[in-house]
């Protein structure tokens, strides 16, 4: 395994209220993370739902519970794990995993407090920051700048 020691995530401080607050951009851990919560959630949601489904089908009695139990089983797609991303609960949830790094006692509670319509696109853009631009190398960049000048 490799040392991954001088990989160091961007970190952005927002300014909430008369605190700072140092947002870490997010990584594809805490994005499985998030996810996992989601599948934990809808899990529970779908043994509710097919406990409900199988008793209503027995009762209608002309219906196949299995049939039934095809419709509850289904896992987060890429569209619901961004809409749900876009959720008051999704970016209070990714808050927290944005801010825990630098402050290990903050609670997703506390963490969803500090977003508000006021600060959201700063909070967003802290936890998804834009990748930085690559300068080109110097070989490339006069490789583009000859094939511009040179008529066809």
């Amino acid at each position: 395994m490799i040392s991954l020691d001088g990989f160091v995530r961007k970190k952005t401080v927002i300014k909430i209220g008369t605190k700072n607050f140092t947002f870490t951009e997010l990584n594809l851990a805490e994005l499985a993370e998030f996810k996992a919560e989601l599948v934990k959630k809808r899990d529970e949601l779908n043994d509710e739902r097919r406990s409900r489904l199988i008793e209503l089908a027995e009762k209608i009695g002309s219906i196949d519970p299995i049939e039934v139990l095809k419709l509850t089983d289904s896992s987060v797609s890429e569209e619901e794990f961004e809409t749900q991303m876009e959720t008051v609960e999704g970016l209070g949830h990714l808050a927290y995993l944005s801010l825990r790094v630098v402050h290990p006692g903050i609670d997703r509670n506390q963490a969803k407090e500090l977003v508000t319509p006021a600060n959201i696109d700063e909070v967003v853009a802290a936890m998804f920051p834009k990748p930085d631009k690559r300068p080109e190398s110097s070989a490339l960049s006069k490789k583009k700048r000859k094939s511009h000048t040179q008529p066809e």
